[in-house]
């Protein structure tokens, strides 16, 4: 079935659940081909010139209330979890595809630029050839709170962003776990530079004025009525909500269960909830043969 207006969704239990406030639909098409899926918006979510595809059974769309416009492209295959917190910016459609039971879960206040594609497999098979077993599982992506995503850039499985971090325009983000506050970009992906934050301010049209303002963050944070430590994170282990933990409530075969985690997580939501103790690798020493 093809839903294209909010009434429908008032009449549409049988294919799919609903639950929240009955969000706008503008150019926007939610296409259930499954059973016993959800969709769950809180109060003021607008999907424009959006997809939501259910291609399979039991997968659950969690969007979060949202002062900008949504823009999506979403397709979900069986038990799968879309969440995407609290006003959050998308500038062009955003793209993902949720494939063998993994997830894909946003925070809040991230910025997502144009043509951004979010994957969970490859999709193909891939084995070793002496062993025969499959080199190449399906993971879940994570990102946490005020994260920015560049133009064109590619989020491949595995891959967690703690909050506050910055991916490049055409980065290519493959399983790597990238902690708060940095800076990361390029094929492959690399981390750039750290102890940073970002501002959303556009600059797009900004006079002389603005660029002079915006040389300390302190004028911007007068001008916004900001605090000077706004966007920058730390790690604080009775905050942190790790990611682990995430996959396992996603993961549960109770809907109900994970809908109703997703409505509480807002409700307890520290600043540093996604930020984590990364263990640095480790360097690799190499040994000159005599």
């Amino acid at each position: 079935m093809t839903i294209s207006t909010a009434e429908d969704l008032r009449t549409a239990s049988e294919e799919i659940s609903f639950y929240g406030e009955l969000p706008e639909l503008v150019n926007t098409q939610i296409v259930v081909n499954g059973k016993g899926n959800v969709l769950v918006c809180e109060p003021g979510v607008t999907l424009q010139n959006s997809h939501i595809r259910f291609l399979g059974d039991h997968s659950v769309v969690y969007l979060g209330s949202n002062r900008h416009t949504y823009f999506l492209s979403l397709n979900l295959y069986n038990d799968t979890v879309f969440h995407m917190g609290r006003n959050n910016y998308i500038n062009g459609t955003l793209n993902v595809i949720l494939s063998e039971q993994k997830h894909c879960f946003i925070g809040d206040d991230c910025l997502f630029s144009f043509g951004i594609w979010l994957r969970t497999a490859d999709p193909h098979l891939v084995y070793d050839s002496d062993t025969r077993q499959r080199t190449n599982p399906s993971k879940s992506i994570f990102i946490g709170d005020h994260v920015w995503i560049g133009q064109a850039a590619m989020l491949l499985k595995g891959t967690q962003i703690d909050s506050g971090s910055i991916i490049g325009a055409m980065s290519l983000v493959a399983g790597k776990k990238i902690p708060h506050n940095e800076s990361w970009g390029g094929v492959p992906c690399r981390k750039l530079s750290g102890n940073l934050f970002w501002e959303g301010s556009c600059v797009h049209s900004w006079t002389e004025t603005d660029t002079k303002l915006s040389q300390h963050f302190s004028g911007i944070a007068q001008k916004k009525k900001l605090s000077e430590s706004a966007f920058q994170f730390a790690h604080k282990p009775n905050e942190e909500i790790s990611f682990a933990v995430l996959e396992e409530r996603l993961s549960s075969h109770d809907l109900n269960a994970i809908v109703s985690y997703l409505q509480e997580l807002p409700l307890a939501k520290t600043k540093n909830r996604f930020v984590h103790c990364f263990t640095p690798p480790q360097k690799r020493i190499w040994l000159r043969r005599r």
